[in-house]
């Protein structure tokens, strides 16, 4: 047994305790989502590895599978972020059913544009790493507008929130940056990419049970904005709706 294999089997335990803790205290009624995103990783790293040391095809398509489920959950974490976090905020409901979504469109378009402007010359792999590079960045993009739009509206988060985003935000940083090195001929080997992917694995899980595990009194949030801000909003939905 390889020493990155055995680094591979930590996040097990430390999922599942995030999960049990979790449910034992009605907390996956508060965030379902991330609550069913750490029953996926838990089931996904289960499988991987049970797959590694079984055989390759299968280790191979529940690899590329859990990778493309991973992508949707991310995607779909975020915007759990982002409509919590404007939960209590009334005058920002028009933000809340709709800005994730049009700004998700826009990231996305960005995305699909600077990683595809040169299509000729590309091989099969080139393609998976190409797309995988364009979904890193749609979800990095929208981690730094959920971010950044809590901080220009002056919405504090509690320290759940804070736990699901930092976790979100640091994969999909670091996969981000791993696939544009490649694709832009740095020099990386397998055995580097498998031990970055997997220490910062390995960190988010840390990072989740840090958030959850232990018992923590919540911070009672301001459900204030500034009225400057909201009249901007409002400005901006009036000029959408003509």
């Amino acid at each position: 047994m390889t020493l990155i294999y055995s680094c591979s089997l930590l996040p097990i335990p430390v999922l599942a305790a995030t999960a049990i803790v979790m449910y034992r205290r009605k907390q996956h009624r508060l965030y379902p989502v991330f609550w069913a995103n750490l029953i996926f990783q838990f089931s996904r790293v289960t499988v991987e590895c049970i797959a590694y040391r079984t055989s390759y095809k299968f280790y191979f398509y529940s690899y590329w599978t859990a990778s493309a489920c991973s992508v949707i959950f991310s995607l779909l974490l975020l915007r759990s972020i982002f409509l919590t976090m404007l939960r209590g905020y009334s005058p920002l409901s028009w933000l809340r059913r709709f800005g994730y979504e049009a700004i998700l469109l826009a990231f996305w378009g960005l995305a699909l544009l600077v990683t595809y402007h040169n299509y000729g010359g590309r091989t099969f792999e080139q393609l998976i790493s190409d797309a995988e590079q364009a979904v890193s960045f749609t979800a990095v993009g929208m981690f730094v507008f959920v971010v950044g739009s809590s901080v220009v509206l002056g919405i504090r988060w509690t320290s759940a929130i804070c736990g699901i985003a930092l976790g979100v935000g640091l994969l999909g940083t670091v996969d981000l940056v791993v696939y544009a090195m490649r694709s832009h001929g740095y020099w990386l080997s397998s055995v580097a990419v498998g031990w970055i992917e997997t220490i910062t694995y390995n960190c988010v899980a840390a990072i989740f049970a840090f958030y959850f595990v232990p018992k923590r009194e919540e911070i009672p949030v301001p459900i204030s904005v500034r009225p400057e801000l909201l009249q901007w909003v409002n400005g901006v939905r009036g000029a959408l709706s003509k």
